[in-house]
Protein backbone atom coordinates (compact mmCIF):
# COMPACT_ATOMS: atom_id res chain seq x y z
CA UNK A 1 0.00 0.00 0.00
CA UNK A 2 1.54 3.55 -0.63
CA UNK A 3 1.74 6.40 1.45
CA UNK A 4 -0.44 8.36 -0.53
CA UNK A 5 -3.17 5.34 -0.41
CA UNK A 6 -3.10 5.63 3.27
CA UNK A 7 -4.94 9.18 3.62
CA UNK A 8 -8.37 8.68 3.71
CA UNK A 9 -10.76 10.66 1.56
CA UNK A 10 -11.69 12.87 3.53
CA UNK A 11 -7.91 14.36 4.53
CA UNK A 12 -6.93 14.07 1.27
CA UNK A 13 -10.17 16.63 0.70
CA UNK A 14 -8.88 19.25 3.41
CA UNK A 15 -5.58 19.08 2.06
CA UNK A 16 -6.86 20.11 -1.05
CA UNK A 17 -8.64 23.08 0.47
CA UNK A 18 -5.77 24.27 2.54
CA UNK A 19 -3.47 24.23 -0.60
CA UNK A 20 -5.91 26.53 -2.27
CA UNK A 21 -6.77 28.92 0.27
CA UNK A 22 -2.93 29.13 1.00
CA UNK A 23 -2.83 29.91 -2.65
CA UNK A 24 -4.81 32.54 -2.64
CA UNK A 25 -3.72 34.27 0.60
CA UNK A 26 0.05 34.17 -0.37
CA UNK A 27 -0.85 34.94 -4.38
CA UNK A 28 -3.02 37.90 -3.21
CA UNK A 29 -0.32 39.09 -0.54
CA UNK A 30 1.98 39.12 -2.78
CA UNK A 31 0.44 40.62 -5.57
CA UNK A 32 -1.20 43.80 -2.95
CA UNK A 33 2.48 44.18 -2.30
CA UNK A 34 3.66 44.87 -5.37
CA UNK A 35 1.14 47.14 -6.45
CA UNK A 36 1.53 48.90 -2.98
CA UNK A 37 5.33 49.55 -4.72
CA UNK A 38 3.92 50.24 -8.21
CA UNK A 39 3.48 53.99 -7.10
CA UNK A 40 6.63 54.63 -6.06
CA UNK A 41 8.31 52.26 -8.68
CA UNK A 42 11.86 50.88 -8.20
CA UNK A 43 13.42 53.74 -6.93
CA UNK A 44 11.08 54.45 -4.40
CA UNK A 45 11.43 51.21 -3.06
CA UNK A 46 15.54 51.40 -3.28
CA UNK A 47 15.12 54.65 -1.65
CA UNK A 48 13.06 53.21 0.95
CA UNK A 49 15.28 50.28 1.34
CA UNK A 50 18.43 52.58 2.08
CA UNK A 51 16.70 54.67 4.73
CA UNK A 52 16.10 51.35 6.05
CA UNK A 53 19.25 49.31 5.98
CA UNK A 54 21.41 52.29 6.04
CA UNK A 55 23.03 51.39 9.45
CA UNK A 56 23.27 48.01 8.75
CA UNK A 57 25.84 45.18 8.15
CA UNK A 58 24.27 44.43 4.83
CA UNK A 59 26.19 46.02 1.80
CA UNK A 60 24.43 48.35 0.14
CA UNK A 61 24.68 46.91 -3.42
CA UNK A 62 22.91 43.85 -1.78
CA UNK A 63 20.14 46.09 -0.30
CA UNK A 64 20.08 47.86 -3.89
CA UNK A 65 19.76 44.93 -6.15
CA UNK A 66 17.08 43.32 -3.71
CA UNK A 67 14.87 46.78 -3.90
CA UNK A 68 15.23 46.96 -7.42
CA UNK A 69 13.83 42.94 -7.96
CA UNK A 70 11.45 42.82 -5.53
CA UNK A 71 8.54 44.19 -6.76
CA UNK A 72 8.69 42.12 -9.98
CA UNK A 73 9.33 39.23 -7.72
CA UNK A 74 6.17 39.77 -5.94
CA UNK A 75 4.62 40.05 -9.23
CA UNK A 76 5.78 36.91 -10.66
CA UNK A 77 5.04 34.93 -7.30
CA UNK A 78 1.72 36.05 -6.50
CA UNK A 79 0.61 35.04 -9.81
CA UNK A 80 2.49 31.62 -10.29
CA UNK A 81 1.22 30.79 -6.81
CA UNK A 82 -2.28 31.93 -8.17
CA UNK A 83 -1.85 29.68 -11.52
CA UNK A 84 -0.72 26.19 -9.68
CA UNK A 85 1.82 26.06 -12.46
CA UNK A 86 4.68 24.03 -11.00
CA UNK A 87 3.01 24.80 -7.62
CA UNK A 88 5.64 23.00 -5.00
CA UNK A 89 8.87 25.14 -6.92
CA UNK A 90 6.41 27.93 -6.88
CA UNK A 91 6.66 27.39 -2.68
CA UNK A 92 10.25 26.50 -2.85
CA UNK A 93 10.53 30.07 -4.36
CA UNK A 94 8.18 31.95 -2.09
CA UNK A 95 9.65 30.57 1.14
CA UNK A 96 13.45 31.39 -0.31
CA UNK A 97 12.10 35.21 -1.08
CA UNK A 98 10.20 35.47 2.18
CA UNK A 99 12.98 34.45 4.14
CA UNK A 100 15.25 37.11 2.26
CA UNK A 101 12.40 39.61 3.79
CA UNK A 102 12.81 38.18 7.29
CA UNK A 103 16.14 37.97 7.52
CA UNK A 104 16.56 41.15 6.20
CA UNK A 105 14.10 42.66 8.55
CA UNK A 106 16.50 40.97 11.65
CA UNK A 107 19.72 43.33 9.90
CA UNK A 108 17.02 46.28 9.95
CA UNK A 109 16.45 45.68 13.42
CA UNK A 110 12.72 45.63 13.06
CA UNK A 111 12.18 42.74 15.12
CA UNK A 112 8.38 42.62 15.12
CA UNK A 113 8.38 42.49 11.30
CA UNK A 114 11.23 39.65 11.05
CA UNK A 115 9.13 37.52 13.35
CA UNK A 116 5.74 38.03 11.38
CA UNK A 117 7.34 37.41 8.17
CA UNK A 118 8.55 34.23 9.89
CA UNK A 119 5.77 33.04 10.59
CA UNK A 120 4.61 33.81 6.72
CA UNK A 121 7.95 31.71 6.01
CA UNK A 122 6.38 28.60 8.14
CA UNK A 123 3.11 29.21 6.45
CA UNK A 124 4.34 28.56 3.56
CA UNK A 125 6.00 25.67 3.95
CA UNK A 126 2.87 24.58 5.10
CA UNK A 127 1.91 25.15 1.39
CA UNK A 128 4.66 23.03 0.13
CA UNK A 129 3.50 20.48 2.24
CA UNK A 130 -0.44 20.33 0.70
CA UNK A 131 0.29 21.23 -2.82
CA UNK A 132 0.68 17.76 -3.45
CA UNK A 133 -3.20 17.57 -2.83
CA UNK A 134 -4.22 20.30 -4.65
CA UNK A 135 -6.33 19.29 -7.55
CA UNK A 136 -6.25 22.87 -9.41
CA UNK A 137 -3.16 23.16 -10.56
CA UNK A 138 -2.20 24.20 -14.22
CA UNK A 139 -0.38 21.27 -15.63
CA UNK A 140 0.39 19.49 -12.32
CA UNK A 141 -1.64 16.28 -12.79
CA UNK A 142 1.01 14.35 -14.92
CA UNK A 143 3.99 15.16 -12.42
CA UNK A 144 1.68 14.54 -9.24
CA UNK A 145 0.93 11.02 -11.04
CA UNK A 146 4.24 10.52 -11.61
CA UNK A 147 4.73 11.23 -7.92
CA UNK A 148 2.59 9.07 -6.12
CA UNK A 149 3.94 6.37 -9.07
CA UNK A 150 7.23 6.71 -7.73
CA UNK A 151 5.86 6.61 -4.11
CA UNK A 152 4.22 3.56 -4.88
CA UNK A 153 7.16 2.10 -6.14
CA UNK A 154 9.37 2.67 -3.54
CA UNK A 155 6.80 1.44 -0.43
CA UNK A 156 6.54 -2.00 -3.03
CA UNK A 157 10.02 -2.33 -3.04
CA UNK A 158 10.10 -1.93 0.78
CA UNK A 159 7.98 -4.49 1.55
CA UNK A 160 9.85 -6.62 -0.45
CA UNK A 161 13.13 -5.92 1.13
CA UNK A 162 11.50 -6.74 4.76
CA UNK A 163 10.29 -9.72 3.25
Amino acid sequence: MSQSASISPSLRQDLHWVSVFLRAAFGSLFLIAAISKVPGGVAGTVGYYRGLFEHSLLPHFLVTLHASVIMFVEFALGAWLLSGYRLALAWKASALVLLSLAAGMVFAGKFDVASSNYIYLALSLGGLVTSRFDRWVLAGAAERDAEVSALELGHGAEHARAR
